[in-house]
């Protein structure tokens, strides 16, 4: 490291000028960076926010499904139990045949 208070005023200036330079120029290095990462979080989030009512419908149309699901197994259910009982409606029904 070079003394300054061993140098012309003009070259200590012109030393600082430099390093001032340097500081501004990284300063406007952060900035540019900051400002990426902030567009690239921008975006992360806006694609956040258009997956969410996709996942939303998603997450609606499964349990839709299971619901379905579930009343299928239920009639089937009630359909067996009502052959295996000989119920009265299942009697009138071949009956009719």
């Amino acid at each position: 490291m070079i003394l300054r208070s061993y140098m012309p005023a003009s070259l200590v200036v012109q030393l600082e000028n430099e390093e001032l330079a340097q500081v501004e120029a990284q300063i406007v290095e952060l900035q540019a960076r900051q400002a990426l990462i902030l567009q690239r979080r921008d975006g992360a989030v806006a694609a956040g926010s258009e997956l969410k009512p996709s996942t939303k419908q998603i997450l609606k149309a499964a349990t839709e499904t299971k619901k379905a699901l579930a009343e299928r197994k239920q009639i089937r259910a009630r359909w067996q139990a009502d052959i295996d009982g000989g119920d009265i409606a299942w009697r009138r029904i071949t009956c009719l045949i």
